[in-house]
C-alpha cells in the first residue's frame, strides 16, 4: 500500500475516523492497538511474513530495555544486553539485506533498514538512561511498526515518538490542514517531478553505452532531483499523515540542494539517519574529542557505514568514500567563505556521487563518468518524446524556483490558493509512478 494511491486515501480516512473516537483519555490504551492493527495490516499488504519481523525486532529489543535497566539496577552499565540488542537486531537486517546481494531469491523486506535502526534507537537510549524502559509492550511495538515512517522513514527517536503515543494528541482545525498541506506538496514531487523525471533516468541507464555524455549529464541532474523529490516526497507524506492526527514526527528534508557546503548539505539531507549515525555510531567512537587521526577515521568510518546501510555493493562503498572525501577535503582545502561558483560546485559533486548510487556496477558508473567528461558537447536524447522532456524541465525549473523562495525565506507561508494549484498540477501532470526509490533500502 503506496502513500500515493486511492487504496492508502480510503485506509487512511478509515482509521482517522475510528481514531477520532478513540484519541480520549480514558481509551488512550484502545487507540493504541487500534494504530497497532492497523500498521501491521499496512505492512502485511506488501507481504503477511514481513510482520513477523516487526514483532521479532519489538520482542528483541523491549526486553533487552528491560534486562538492561535490571542490570543497570545492580550497578553494572548493562553492556551485555544492549550488545545482545544490537547483535540481534543487525544480524536480522544484514541476513535479508546482504544475502539478497548473494542470492536475488530472497525476498528483501521493504523498510527493514529502517525500522531496525529505530528499534535500536530505544534500546541504546534505555542504556544510555535517556529514557526508562516501557512496561506496556504495545507502546514499544507502535513506536517501532508507526505506519507513517515505516517503510522509508523518518528514523524516529524513541524519546520524542513514544511520549506522543502515551497521551491524547491535539487535533485541530490548523493541524488537519497543515498535515493535509504537508501530504499534497509531497504528493506533488513524487508523481509530478519524480516520477516524470524517473522516466527519462530509467530509460538512459537502462543502456548508458548508448547514451552520449550530454545525455548521460542530463539524466546525472535529473536523478539528483528525482531521489530528492522521490524521498522527501514520502518523508512529506509521512509527516503530513502523522500531523492530521496530532502527532509531531521530525523533519527529513530542509532544502539540502539550497547549500554551499558538503557540511551543510549532511545537516539538509537525510537528517533522521544522518543524525542517527552522529549520535549512535560517530559520538560512540569519540565524536571529534580524540586527536586528527582517530577523527578522521571517525568520520570516514561514518560515510563509509552509510553506504554499506544502503547497499552491499561497492558501488554503495564508492558512495560513501566519495562524499568522505568531499567532506574532509572541504575541512582542509576548501573556501573559507563560499561563494556561488561553490554552490556549484558542491551541487555538480553530489550529482556525480549519485552516479554510483544509482548504477550497481561500480565500472559501469566510471564508465558513465568518463562519457560524460570526454562527451559533454554531443546531441542529446529527448527520451520519448521532446515536448515530454521538455515539460519535466519545465515543471523542475517551477520546483526549483519554489525551492529557492522557500530557502530566502520570500514563501514563508503556504496558502489555501498555492495547494490548489498543486492539486491542479498533479491531476494535470502527474504521472503513475513506480515504488518509492528508498523502498528498496
Amino acid at each position: 500500500m503506496l502513500f500515493n494511491t486511492f487504496e492508502y486515501l480510503f485506509f487512511f480516512c478509515s482509521l482517522f475516523c475510528l481514531f477520532l473516537l478513540t484519541n480520549r483519555d480514558g481509551t488512550l490504551r484502545l487507540r493504541n492497538v487500534l494504530l497497532l492493527i492497523a500498521s501491521y495490516f499496512f505492512y502485511a499488504q506488501l507481504h503477511v511474513w514481513f510482520v513477523f519481523l516487526l514483532i521479532y525486532t519489538t520482542i528483541v529489543n523491549f526486553f533487552c530495555g528491560q534486562w538492561i535497566v535490571r542490570e543497570q539496577s545492580k550497578g553494572k552499565r548493562g553492556t551485555s544486553a544492549v550488545t545482545i540488542a544490537v547483535i540481534l537486531s543487525v544480524a536480522q537486517l544484514a541476513f535479508f539485506k546482504y544475502a539478497y546481494v548473494v542470492d536475488t531469491s530472497i525476498l528483501l523486506p521493504v523498510g527493514l533498514s529502517f525500522f531496525t535502526f529505530q528499534a535500536l534507537s530505544y534500546s541504546i537510549d534505555i542504556y544510555r538512561q535517556k529514557i526508562k524502559p516501557e512496561k506496556n509492550i504495545i507502546d514499544v511495538a507502535l513506536f517501532i511498526a508507526f505506519f507513517p515512517t515505516l517503510l522509508s522513514g523518518p528514523i524516529e527517536r524513541a524519546r520524542n515518538l513514544i511520549p506522543q503515543l502515551k497521551e491524547r494528541t491535539s487535533i485541530n482545525w490548523d493541524s488537519i490542514t497543515a498535515g493535509i498541506g504537508l501530504f499534497v506538496w509531497g504528493l506533488f514531487k513524487k508523481i509530478v517531478i519524480a516520477d516524470r523525471l524517473a522516466e527519462y533516468v530509467n530509460a538512459v541507464y537502462y543502456a548508458p553505452n548508448a547514451h552520449t555524455g550530454s545525455t548521460l549529464a542530463l539524466a546525472a541532474v535529473f536523478y539528483s532531483f528525482q531521489i530528492y523529490c522521490d524521498f522527501s516526497g514520502y518523508a512529506d507524506m509521512a509527516i503530513g499523515s502523522g500531523r492530521v492526527m496530532g502527532f509531531k514526527i521530525m523533519q527529513n528534508f530542509n532544502l539540502p540542494y539550497c547549500v554551499n557546503t558538503f557540511k551543510e548539505f549532511w545537516h539538509r539531507w537525510h537528517i533522521s539517519l544522518t543524525s542517527w549515525f552522529t549520535e549512535y555510531v560517530y559520538i560512540s567512537m569519540g565524536g571529534n574529542r580524540v586527536s586528527k587521526a582517530r577523527w578522521l577515521l571517525n568520520i570516514s568510518s561514518v560515510f563509509l557505514l552509510s553506504g554499506i546501510w544502503h547497499g552491499a555493493t561497492w558501488s554503495f562503498v564508492l558512495w560513501g568514500a566519495i562524499h568522505a572525501i568531499l567532506y574532509l577535503g572541504e575541512r582542509f582545502i576548501g573556501p573559507k567563505r563560499p561563494n556561488a561558483l561553490y554552490h556549484l560546485f558542491v551541487f555538480i559533486m553530489i550529482t556525480f556521487a549519485w552516479i554510483f548510487f544509482r548504477i550497481e556496477n561500480s565500472m559501469e558508473a566510471w564508465h558513465i563518468v568518463s562519457r560524460i567528461c570526454t562527451d559533454f558537447v554531443s546531441p542529446l536524447y529527448w527520451g520519448s518524446s521532446m515536448f515530454s522532456t521538455l515539460l519535466s524541465m519545465f515543471l523542475l525549473s517551477v520546483f526549483i524556483v519554489r525551492e529557492y523562495l522557500l530557502y530566502r525565506n520570500v514563501l514563508p507561508q503556504k496558502y489555501a490558493w498555492e495547494y490548489m494549484l498543486l492539486l491542479i498540477g498533479i491531476c494535470l501532470f502527474g504521472v503513475s509512478g513506480d515504488q518509492f526509490v528508498y523502498f528498496q533500502f
